[in-house]
C-alpha cells in the first residue's frame, strides 16, 4: 500500500510545478527539516544513472557566515487549496471446463480510492536577498567544523531556496478493498464440489501538521576563496575547490574517488556512448562488480553477513560510507570504525590501514546504490539477504528495465508469472521494493505503470541487487 504522505505530496507537485523544479520530501519525518536557509548535503553521484538524496547537515547558512545574524524572511508566493479524490476498480475472472478434468473457476475484484484536501502556500528566498547577504556576509574563520569534514568527503552542499509548505493540518484516507471468490467441480465415483469467498480491506490515515514541508527547492553553495550560492544547477561545479596535491597518493595518481566513474565510463565508451538505458548500467555495474567475483566464499559470506547488519544500522552505515568516501578522495589512509562497519572495514584494508582499491570501490559503489534508497527498501533488502530471494528480485527488476525502455516515456509492462514467486499482492515484500521506486502496480493482471521518475531508484535497486547478488554466489 502506497504511502499516504508520498501520495499528497504527488498531488501538490503535479499542480504546482509543471517544470519539474520541486523536490520531494520522502516521508513525513524529515518534513520539518528542508526549511528556506537550511544546508543540505548531496555525494557526487558515482553513477550517471542515479543521484542521491538531498540529507540535512542541520545547519542554517548564518551559522557558517559573519556576521551571524538572522536570515531575512522568505516571501510568501500566494497560497493555493488542492482537493484529489480518486477512485478506481479492477474486475478479473477465469473458468476452466473439461469434460474428464472436471471445472475450475475464480474472480477477483479490487477497488482503490484517496482523498485529501490541503492549503498549501509556496516560500521562496528572494534572488536580491542572496545578492545582499552575498555582499554584506563572509565566510567564517576557522571554517566550521561541519564544512571541514564535508570538504574532506568531497560531498557538495546546497541551500534551500524555496519551499513548498501546507498551512493547515491536512488529513488524507487511503482505502483498498479487494474480494476474491471460486469454485471447483471434480467428477470420479464420488463428486467433489466447492466453493469460497474472500474479502480484505485496508484503510490509512495520516496527518500532516500545518507548517509540514512537502517539496522544495535548492541551490548549490561554492566555496573557496569567497562563498556563493548557483541558483541554476551545473553539475561541473562542485562546492569545495578539488583536493590539493598535498591530498593525492605518494606515487602520484590522482584521487581515486574522483575517477571511479569516469575511468569505467571510458572502458564502456563505445557501448555507453550509444545508449543510456539497461546495456549501459549493466555494463557500469558488471564493471564495479568484476572484482567481487574473485573473493574466496568465506570473505564473501562475512561481507554479506555485515551488510545485512548495515542495513538496519543507519549510523554506522554513514560512518563506513564517510571512511570510504574520505579514504579514496585523499589516498587510501583510514581510521579504525566500530559495529558491523568496522567488521567490513577490516576486510577492505591492508595491515598499515590503508584501503585495498579494487576491493573497496566497488563496496563504495555498492553503498552508494544502497543508500539512493527508502529505508523501507534497505530492510527489505537485509530481509532477501536471509531468504535468499535476490536472484529472483534481480530477474524481475532486470526485466522491468527491460521492457520499459525508453525510460523517458510512461509505459505499462507485464510481469510473467515465473519472476514473481509465491505471492504477489500489495504485502509481498518485491512488491513494495517496487512501490518505494514509484512504481504503480497491479495484481491482475501482473502489471506494473512505469513512470520516468521511477529511473534513478530503480537503477539503484537493480545495482544493489546485482552486487549483493555477487557476493552471494560462488567464487568463480
Amino acid at each position: 500500500m502506497p504511502s499516504a504522505f508520498k501520495e499528497v505530496v504527488k498531488s501538490a507537485i503535479k499542480e504546482l510545478d509543471s517544470r519539474g523544479d520541486l523536490i520531494p520530501v520522502d516521508s513525513l519525518r524529515n518534513s520539518t527539516s528542508f526549511r528556506p536557509y537550511s544546508l543540505l548535503r548531496r555525494k557526487v553521484s558515482l553513477s550517471k544513472y542515479w543521484k542521491y538524496r538531498y540529507k540535512c547537515v542541520n545547519l542554517s547558512i548564518k551559522d557558517i557566515l559573519e556576521p551571524s545574524a538572522p536570515e531575512p524572511e522568505p516571501e510568501r508566493c500566494g497560497c493555493v487549496k488542492i482537493s484529489d479524490a480518486a477512485d478506481g476498480s479492477v474486475q478479473g475472472d477465469m473458468a476452466l471446463e473439461s469434460m474428464d478434468q472436471g471445472k475450475i473457476a475464480g474472480a477477483v475484484a479490487m477497488s482503490g480510492s484517496h482523498s485529501a484536501s490541503m492549503n498549501v502556500c509556496i516560500l521562496r528566498v528572494a534572488q536580491n536577498t542572496w545578492v545582499v547577504m552575498h555582499q554584506e556576509r563572509h565566510l567564517q574563520q576557522p571554517e566550521h567544523k561541519i564544512l571541514q569534514q564535508l570538504r574532506s568527503r568531497g560531498v557538495d552542499v546546497f541551500v534551500v531556496t524555496e519551499v513548498l509548505q501546507t498551512q493547515e493540518e491536512v488529513q488524507v484516507t487511503l482505502n483498498y478493498d479487494r474480494e476474491g471468490s471460486g469454485q471447483f467441480a471434480l467428477p470420479g465415483v464420488t463428486c467433489l464440489q466447492g466453493e469460497g469467498k474472500g474479502h480484505r480491506s485496508r484503510k490509512k490515515m495520516v496527518t500532516i501538521p500545518a507548517g509540514s514541508i512537502l517539496a522544495f527547492r535548492v541551490a548549490q553553495l561554492l566555496i573557496d576563496p569567497t562563498w556563493d550560492i548557483l541558483l541554476f544547477p551545473d553539475d561541473e561545479k562542485r562546492t569545495f575547490e578539488l583536493p590539493s596535491s598535498s591530498h593525492r597518493r605518494k606515487d602520484g595518481q590522482k584521487p581515486r574517488a574522483l575517477s571511479m566513474f569516469p575511468e569505467a565510463q571510458s572502458r564502456c565508451a563505445p557501448l555507453m556512448l550509444l545508449t543510456a538505458d539497461f546495456r549501459g548500467l549493466r555494463a557500469e555495474v558488471k564493471d564495479k562488480s568484476a572484482e567481487l567475483w574473485h573473493l574466496k566464499m568465506e570473505l564473501r559470506e562475512q561481507l554479506l553477513r555485515d551488510i545485512g547488519r548495515l542495513l538496519d544500522d543507519q549510523p554506522h552505515m554513514e560512518a563506513l560510507e564517510a571512511s570510504l568516501e574520505q579514504g579514496l578522495c585523499s589516498g587510501g589512509q583510514v581510521e579504525p570504525l566500530d559495529g558491523p562497519a568496522g567488521s567490513i572495514l577490516k576486510c577492505l584494508v591492508l595491515p598499515s590501514g590503508e584501503l585495498v582499491l579494487k576491493l573497496a570501490e566497488p563496496i563504495s559503489y555498492l553503498l552508494g546504490a544502497l543508500t539512493a534508497l527508502t529505508e523501507t527498501q534497505q530492510k527489505l533488502l537485509a530481509e532477501a539477504l536471509e531468504t535468499r530471494m535476490l536472484l529472483k528480485q534481480l530477474e524481475l527488476v532486470e526485466h522491468i528495465l527491460v521492457q520499459s525502455t525508453p525510460w523517458q516515456e510512461p509505459s505499462f509492462v507485464s510481469l510473467p508469472l515465473s519472476l514473481l514467486g509465491n505471492s504477489w499482492d500489495e504485502e509481498a515484500p518485491t512488491w513494495v521494493l517496487l512501490e518505494e521506486c514509484g512504481l504503480t502496480l497491479r495484481v491482475d493482471p501482473p502489471q506494473v505503470h512505469w513512470e520516468p521518475e521511477s529511473e534513478g531508484p530503480m537503477c539503484a535497486l537493480y545495482a544493489s541487487l546485482d552486487l549483493l547478488s555477487s557476493l552471494s554466489q560462488k567464487p568463480s
